[in-house]
């Protein structure tokens, strides 16, 4: 699963967004998100949610899935990348999924963001060994618009 698909095509689209969402919910509900100092404050806030930081959700999920990116153990088969997501890690899951959707461009299908397009269970760094041919810098290219998601912590240009 994933093998063929070329690094712009680990994209989800506009839906997988609401689903991620309330598999997110879920799994805060269960526990299966573990609250950590500030998170503890804004995790079941609507508005912000859990730390966005991959270890407690997508790492698990797709470890299950076989190291597979979020974005590939959605559509297998990748698909075209339409948007380029950029954002700080900083923002809670909540946060960042409502300012994605309520920011979506109309008529896009598609986008790439590291977070669901990168396989979180692989050594990425790898992938910057070459930076014009990281699937950043590939996705970016195949992209039509780039979104940048600010955060309520700090801007996202301080990671620059």
């Amino acid at each position: 699963m994933g093998d063929l698909v070329e690094a712009q095509g680990w994209c989800v689209t506009y839906s997988d967004l609401a689903f991620l969402r309330q598999e997110v919910r879920e799994a805060l509900e269960s526990g299966q998100i573990q609250l950590e100092n500030d998170d503890a404050e804004h995790a079941e806030d609507e508005a912000y949610g859990p730390s966005i930081y991959a270890e407690q959700y997508i790492k698990p999920v797709t470890l299950q899935a076989g190291k597979v990116s979020w974005a590939l153990m959605q559509h297998p088969d990748g698909l075209d990348c339409d948007l380029f997501i950029s954002h700080a890690w900083q923002e809670g899951f909540f946060e960042f999924l409502s300012k994605v959707t309520y920011s979506w461009p109309w008529g896009l299908r598609t986008a790439w963001c590291c977070m669901l397009a990168n396989p979180q269970n692989l050594n990425i760094s790898s992938f910057l060994e070459s930076p014009t041919s990281s699937p950043f810098a590939v996705a970016l290219r195949a992209s039509k618009v780039m979104l940048v998601v600010p955060n309520r912590h700090q801007s996202v240009y301080t990671r620059l």
